[in-house]
């Protein structure tokens, strides 16, 4: 862990805060870097009750895969990994994965989670707006579920721009505007199509008077995107974007995919098409190459 550290820690940076960039240890011994820490909460007892085999025998995400910078690397940042299960997946596939969260006590599930199957994977407390990584590090980089919850999110993808390598891959996933269906904040459906104006008293009386609705989070989901919004963001960023429906071959999808292939080839050729089916897909994804400067 000690050359790692080395390698991939970027050192202090004073426009940070040293609350950011302090390397300690906890009581296995594994240094980790601490950010704004939480205690172990209902949310964080939630997701431990929920480790099911099905999790535990995820497979590394196929559209990432599809892309070289993703085929070639090693170093994979799972931000706001949460349980650690798609880390899991990924060292089981060979990778050096490095999985990060805010939560203290969700990192050091994840990491007891890892070690009881055998498998050493690092795993950091950390702001997502924050990284204390050094620039250029890492070949691949996920976020699913995160940016809809974090006000700042374009800084999520500044700094992921900055740790990334040249031609590395960053896939997001995150909540789709157009879609009426809610999964952030169950039994309100329609919600993200509301002004901002009404959604606000609507959340803090959410969270106020029915935390379950929420999984008992501290932080709700505040944003919506759209897959146009999203994906020029990325390309102001930096980024080359790719839809799912660009990286769509008969031999990457499922069985049932494959009958209804001849539509899925008609919206990887027709984009103007895909603008029928966002407002049935319950999140937007989109992969993200980082091109040289």
């Amino acid at each position: 862990m000690e050359g790692f550290a080395a390698a991939v820690f970027r050192a202090p940076d004073p426009k940070i805060g040293t609350e950011f960039q302090k390397i300690t240890r906890v009581p296995s011994g594994e240094r980790i870097a601490f950010s704004r820490p939480m205690s172990q909460d209902a949310y964080v007892e939630k997701r431990v009750a929920g480790i099911s085999q099905a999790n535990l025998s995820r497979s590394p995400n196929k559209w990432i895969l599809q892309l070289p910078g993703a085929q070639n690397g090693n170093l994979v940042l799972d931000i706001a990994c949460g349980m650690g299960y798609d880390s899991i997946a990924w060292a089981r596939a060979g990778k050096t994965p490095v999985g990060i969260d805010i939560n203290v006590g969700l990192v050091r599930a994840a990491k007891d989670l890892a070690e009881s199957l055998g498998l050493k994977i690092h795993f950091v407390v950390a702001d997502s707006t924050r990284l204390p990584f050094r620039a250029n590090s890492f070949d691949v980089s996920f976020s699913e579920n995160l940016f809809e919850h974090v006000p700042q999110w374009q800084t999520i993808v500044e700094e992921v721009q900055r740790v990334m390598r040249c031609e590395g891959v960053f896939f997001v996933r995150t909540t789709n505007r157009l879609c009426p269906r809610n999964p952030e904040i169950n039994h309100l459906h329609f919600y993200p199509w509301l002004p901002e104006r009404i959604k606000r008293p609507i959340l803090r009386w959410v969270m106020r008077k029915h935390g379950s609705w929420v999984n008992f989070t501290k932080f709700p989901a505040v944003n919506w995107f759209t897959y146009r919004g999203l994906a020029g963001t990325l390309q102001k960023t930096g980024f080359l974007t790719y839809e799912v429906f660009d990286l769509i071959r008969e031999d990457n999808v499922s069985a049932k995919a494959k009958k209804v292939f001849f539509l899925l080839a008609l919206l990887r050729r027709f984009r103007a098409l895909r603008y029928c089916v966002y407002p049935l897909l319950h999140s937007v994804q989109l992969l993200a190459v980082k091109q040289a400067a």
